[in-house]
Formats: structure tokens, sequence, C-alpha cells
């Protein structure tokens, strides 16, 4: 790869290294996992950045591909190989240094979008995300994927109602502590 292609290859990870870290998390590849899986990421497009030049399609949409196969990959092999039975969460969560500039509260809303999208189907997950999160538009998002409007359109809808489902879920079991009578039949 020659100099140019070097400085442009350059560019485009320092533009978009926090875009892929962030949807590799949302797609859910563990925050423990997230730096390996980016560096994966930017390894397959940095071998097939000719056929990026070639599209013309935007980095991000581009890139978004490379994240959904690569957090593909990473669910299939996790699928395949289990670290533990909570899927290495545990060990995930005893990892991240606690953030001192954010609150409880906030963090414990992340917690509960983040364990909400992992129940999405990854096709829905990442319209969802794209649409909402990323902000991109109905179009860019069916020519990013690769798939008709209209199914952009439906996994949309679905995956809004499936959200609000798995969050509604999240927080009446989180607002209902669990109650043991102190003897059978008695009042707790």
């Amino acid at each position: 790869m020659n100099t140019a292609k070097q400085a442009a290859f350059r560019v485009l990870y320092e533009a978009n290294v926090d875009f892929v870290w962030r949807n590799l998390r949302r797609m859910g590849v563990a925050e423990s996992e997230a730096p390996d899986k980016t560096q994966e990421v930017f390894i397959v497009a940095h071998r097939h950045i000719a056929q990026f030049e070639e599209r013309g399609h935007g980095p991000r949409a581009w890139l978004f591909q490379i994240v959904l196969r690569v957090a593909s990959e990473h669910r299939r092999h996790q699928r395949r190989h289990p670290v533990d039975a909570d899927g290495g969460a545990a060990q995930d969560a005893q990892s991240v240094p606690p953030d001192q500039s954010g609150s409880i509260e906030r963090r414990e809303s992340l917690r509960r979008l983040d364990a909400a999208l992992s129940t999405l189907d990854l096709d829905r997950r990442a319209v969802l995300v794209l649409h909402e999160i990323e902000e991109m538009s109905a179009p860019d998002i069916a020519e990013s994927l690769g798939v008709p409007l209209n199914t952009v359109y439906s996994r949309l809808r679905v995956a809004r109602v499936e959200l609000d489902a798995a969050l509604h879920a999240t927080r009446d079991t989180s607002r209902s502590p669990r109650r043991t009578p102190l003897h059978p039949g008695g009042e707790t």
C-alpha cells in the first residue's frame, strides 16, 4: 500500500474507530472483547479498501457491514464455545472501572438498554441502531445493509415493539423486589 493510501486509511480509522467500537457493543460484543473486534473490523477494512473505493458508499455504511459480519461471527463463536453460563458478562462487568463522572442511574439505564438490545434479532437490532442511534435514514440503511427499503421499515417497526417490551420487562423486574413470606401462608 502506498503512502497516500496509508494516510487515507489512517484518516478512515481515526474518523470511525469510535463508531465501530460503539456499534460492536450495540451488536452484542462484550466490552472486554470490543477492542479486539474493533481491530478485526479495521483489518478487514484494510484488506478490502480497494473494494470500498470502487463502491462509492459512505465509509460508515461500509464499515457497519463489516461490523455486522464480525459481530455475527463473534456471536456464533460464543454459542459454540461458551465461556461461562452468562456468556462472560460477569467477567466483563468486573473488568470495567466505575465511571467517576457518570451517575448510577445513567449506568443502570445503559445496562438495561444493552440487555434489551441483546434480546433483538441481529438484523432488527442493526436497523434500530442505525436509525435511532446513528440517525441514518431508512434509504441509507437499506443501501448499507443491501436490503429492500420496505424490509428496513418492517424491521424497524418490529424492533421498536420488541425493544419496548424488553425495556418494560427489565423495568418491571428491577422495580419489584422478590418478597418471601416469613412463614408459610403468612405475610412478609
